[in-house]
């Protein structure tokens, strides 16, 4: 495995909890969902190492990574910690992999940004809600914002996603890092998440290529990325939305199917 490196990065509302590791250009960005952490791209990026560089890190609000000093939790913002991220690192353009929550911040950050993007990777990620109608999405969200809804509820919401699929230790990996979230977070992202609905739109101004990863079987297949934004599919089966811990090597063949188009420059 290659040598890892743990660094603390300006964002743009605090610090910021980041893994580096490998070596070669395009570097490799991944963007955990929410509730999560970098951990959950554990077995990706010991994979990912052997042959480039890999980047992983907590987003704001999650994990080792301080809470937004500013109190905003938005696609924007989390945006804007991508760019702070690689900018910090001294990347140059790179390509990025974003789980669940992270799919609208992929389609947010390289319609911003096309020139720092050389490919995108949703992985069982949200392409945007326009399938769904607002107001069955509105009591929803009303209620996560509600001060009874706290971290027993949230940990009831990503039960529901890991039954029946998830793995014991996914579903140990997942509610550990749930546990860290600063409360406000979830509410804020989620609602920005049901709220994010012009996904082709934004996601016009990036060129370059981009795949989905989803897992098989999936009931909110309508809210993917991959159908959604008409992209290459592959699935993988007998997988919870946390695909990349069900099954690494599933994952870690369609990621190296992709980047086989990225030769690595060292």
């Amino acid at each position: 495995m290659a040598a890892e490196h743990f660094l603390s990065v300006d964002g743009v509302a605090g610090r910021l909890r980041v893994s580096d590791g490998g070596a070669g250009e395009p570097a490799v960005v991944l963007l955990h969902g929410l509730g999560a952490d970098l951990e959950v791209w554990r077995p990706q990026l010991d994979h990912l190492r052997i042959t480039r560089r890999a980047i992983a890190y907590d987003q704001r609000g999650h994990g080792g990574s301080e809470k937004a000093r500013d109190g905003v939790y938005t696609l924007e913002a989390l945006a804007a910690d991508v760019e702070a991220v690689r900018r910090d690192l001294g990347l140059g353009r790179v390509i990025l992999v974003g789980h669940s929550l992270s799919g609208p911040l992929l389609t947010t950050f390289a319609g911003a940004h096309p020139e720092a993007v050389v490919g995108l990777v949703y992985l069982d990620a949200i392409g945007d809600f326009q399938a769904v109608p607002r107001e069955r999405l509105q009591p929803l969200i009303d209620r996560e914002a509600s001060p009874s809804f706290g971290a027993p509820e949230r940990r009831a919401t990503f039960d529901e996603m890991l039954r029946p699929r998830a793995l014991p230790a996914t579903r140990e990996r997942v509610l550990a890092a749930l546990e860290r979230i600063d409360p406000p977070a979830f509410a804020a992202l989620r609602r920005g998440m049901f709220e994010f609905r012009d996904a082709r739109a934004i996601y016009a101004g990036y060129r370059g290529p981009a795949v989905a990863i989803e897992a098989a079987d999936n009931p909110y297949a309508a809210v993917l990325a991959g159908q959604v934004l008409h992209l290459p599919r592959t699935e993988v089966a007998g997988v919870s939305h946390w695909l990349q811990l069900d099954d690494p090597d599933a994952v870690n063949r369609s990621l190296d199917a992709f980047l086989a188009g990225f030769p690595v420059a060292r």
